[in-house]
């Protein structure tokens, strides 16, 4: 007799034709990041479809501003309750969440689009479009899996999760954490931004936070009545001066803390003939231990410790979060991906906010990351490669079936 896994991928691959129609239609669908858009409602009536109960995740700014994960958006959101997230549940048992997000990129910021960003189009083993690589195919293969696993899985609880992630996720991948319920392992089904598909999966994000840090002067008086050019700089302070001075020591903090800190805009003084009385300094950490709350904190005793007059952080943030290599949702994935794709794939730490660190830090259970073989995120003409799609959907029945093996259903 067929086992369910069989079962499952035999269904699969009759759904070939789905999986292409079913990407096209989420292409077509505007769903811009910080947006308001219906896309919710056609992965809602797909759900619906497949069995699962459907819940919509309303975007709520001032319940989330708090949150230890939260990333303020970069943009204004001009109506944040329209920006509607969806989660399917369906089984009873120990759970497992597939989750992938529905927002894109603004095409009008992305000038080189060679057809109408709007419309799927397949191009020597290629499907282009606005959100086809990031991430409408991982919403394709998700729905497929769910639709597909269904009939088959027993003892399990399948929870699905179709969010806004973009601007940090607060807007949708946060608060949807909050209605999950009770899972044991978590697959975000999300390209690798290398480029290098299944070769890769994310089991780390790295944390990630821009920061600010002011020095005060003070200019001289001038030796000759109303003659700047008569200050004698020797007299003052300077604030530039100042700020190379806390810019050491700050670099000397983060090169015992096993972190990377760069600083990548100075600014100081507006005449070059007068000793700067303001000096800013701004830059990016980098690091996989603490949260961005208590690394720059330790910075900003750091600086003000050397002199400086404030410190700010400001702009995207995010906690760093991780699995270990040989946890065993990392061993069903590999070989998931192995029994696809003939090699096992390569652990990929790099990546700066991924949303793998949701189910890490707010439900606090182990989450790999994976997804087709695509190009040009960001830019115009993103693609996924099409025999990838399918190929993706087979590796997430693969997961969730071993999966549930593991924990002994």
């Amino acid at each position: 007799m067929p086992s369910p896994t069989e079962l499952a991928l035999e269904e699969a691959d009759g759904l070939v034709g789905y999986e292409r129609r079913l990407l096209s239609a989420l292409v077509s669908e505007r769903s811009v990041r910080g947006e308001a858009s219906d896309i919710h409602e056609l992965c809602g009536e797909e759900l619906e479809k497949s069995g699962l109960q459907v819940e919509a995740v309303h975007s709520d700014l001032n319940k989330w501003a708090d949150h230890p994960e939260w990333c303020p958006p970069a943009i204004a959101v001009a109506e944040p309750e329209r920006l509607i997230s969806v989660l399917g549940s369906w089984g009873e048992g120990p759970g497992i969440l597939l989750f992938a997000h529905i927002d894109t990129e603004d095409p009008a910021a992305q000038a080189g689009w060679s057809a109408d960003p709007y419309q799927a189009v397949e191009k020597n083993g290629r499907i282009y479009g606005l959100g086809a690589a990031d991430d409408k195919a991982g919403v394709v293969s998700v729905l497929t899996a769910a639709r597909c696993l269904i009939p088959h899985l027993e003892g399990v609880r399948l929870v699905v999760g179709l969010v806004h992630g973009k601007l940090g996720g607060g807007l949708g991948t946060l608060p949807a954490m909050d209605r999950v319920g009770d899972v044991e392992a978590a697959v975000y089904c999300h390209p690798a931004e290398t480029g290098r598909g299944m070769a890769q999966i994310k089991t780390a994000t790295r944390g990630f936070f821009n920061f600010g840090i002011q020095t005060r002067g003070r200019r001289p008086a001038p030796a000759e009545i109303r003659t700047p050019v008569s200050e004698d700089p020797r007299q003052g302070r300077n604030a530039f001066g100042g700020l190379r001075t806390v810019l050491d020591a700050v670099e000397h903090w983060a090169d015992q803390s096993d972190l990377v800190c760069s600083f990548n805009r100075v600014r100081a003084g507006e005449d070059p003939t007068f000793l700067p009385e303001q000096a800013l300094a701004e830059g990016a950490v980098w690091f996989r231990h603490g949260t961005f709350s208590e690394v720059f904190d330790r910075l900003s005793e750091v600086a003000l410790r050397a002199g400086a007059d404030s410190t700010r952080i400001f702009g995207m943030r995010s906690n760093p979060a991780e699995v270990a290599a040989d946890h065993p949702l990392v061993q069903v994935t590999g070989r998931a991906v192995q029994a696809e794709t003939g090699v096992w794939p390569g652990n990929y730490p790099a990546h700066v906010a991924s949303d793998i660190r949701f189910p890490l830090r707010c439900l606090n259970v182990a989450t790999v990351g994976l997804g087709t073989l695509a190009g040009n995120f960001y830019g115009p003409d993103e693609w996924v490669n099409a025999a990838d799609l399918h190929r993706v959907t087979r590796v997430i029945i693969r997961i969730v079936t071993s999966w549930a093996s593991e924990v002994d259903v």
